[in-house]
């Protein structure tokens, strides 16, 4: 068993010195948002080519590139069978949002011989054009209802044409 110290704080102790669930579970959370070359989602899976960037390195500015945004939801059990509302948008450093936004309605359904009580999975992808105003530093920003849930950071960077 770990010391007390190492718990993550919002684990709290039961009776007896056994260890409770996290006392805040989210009923939609994002496993996953990755930024990619490309990305699709097939049967419940994604499939990244070119992903986990972080640095993007250009000759010149405005720059622009096709982008891949590959998104998993957890959706709790509890949450299944009603809409959400996914958002995906980028910022620059300063917080100020950049186009594409994307925006996508989904629901979680239970589907035959799921275990009663486990998170199903939902898998989103999209492809399409970014522009990159100038060097500096740039997010995705992923929201379900109106909760960040999750960020994916990478930097832009201006490097000498070759020939």
């Amino acid at each position: 068993m770990l010391p007390r110290a190492h718990y993550p704080p919002s684990w709290r102790r039961a009776s007896r010195g056994r260890r409770c669930r996290p006392t805040y579970h989210r009923r939609v959370n994002i496993h996953a948002l990755l930024l990619a070359d490309s990305a699709q989602a097939v049967d419940g899976k994604l499939y990244i080519l070119g992903g986990a960037w972080n640095i993007l390195r250009f000759p010149e500015f405005p720059a622009q590139l096709i982008v891949g945004i590959a998104v998993a939801i957890d959706v709790d059990w509890n949450e299944t069978n009603r809409r959400h509302h996914l958002d995906v948008h980028f910022e620059d450093a300063d917080g100020n949002a950049m186009d594409p936004r994307i925006g996508a309605d989904f629901e979680a359904g239970r589907p035959p011989g799921a275990t009663a009580g486990t998170d199903l999975r939902i898998v989103f992808a999209v492809n399409g054009p970014l522009t990159i105003p100038g060097p500096g530093s740039f997010s995705a920003v992923a929201s379900i209802g109106d909760e960040v849930l999750a960020r994916a950071r990478f930097q832009a960077v201006q490097v000498q044409r070759t020939n």
